[in-house]
């Protein structure tokens, strides 16, 4: 694979990881205790998006830690337990939430990852 394919490769992640977060800020998602947490449930995303995200909870929260950031910049509107069985003889109890995002994060996100979108897109 040549270094251009492997580029525009990685922009198009990129592009796909800002269009997610559009997509998603302004929807609740489901925050479970026991795996690892992402906000608004992005699977696989960028990792440098990922990590301008995290600086802007980060900015929003004044504080590193992600629950602490999620629980100053998000509404908890649910949570509750679930078991179940892992395998044939564990028993597991599972502790979900699910919650917003602020409607004054909301804006500020969306306008950055805007901006950023078209920043990538301006590359092509």
């Amino acid at each position: 694979m040549s270094l251009l394919e492997t580029d525009t490769k990685d922009k198009d992640k990129m592009i796909e990881t800002c269009r997610a977060i559009l997509e998603s800020c302004d929807k609740p998602f489901v925050w479970e205790e026991e795996d690892y947490k992402k906000p608004f449930n992005l699977l696989f995303p960028h990792p440098r998006i990922e990590d301008e995200l995290n600086k802007l909870f980060e900015k929003f929260s004044n504080s590193k830690y992600l629950f602490d950031q999620i629980e100053a910049t998000c509404t908890l509107d649910a949570e509750w337990f679930e078991t179940g069985t892992y395998g044939l003889d564990r028993n597991i109890n599972m502790y979900f939430k699910r919650y917003s995002l602020k409607p004054e994060y909301v804006a500020e996100i969306k306008t950055y990852f805007n901006k950023r979108l078209a920043e990538l897109q301006d590359l092509y």
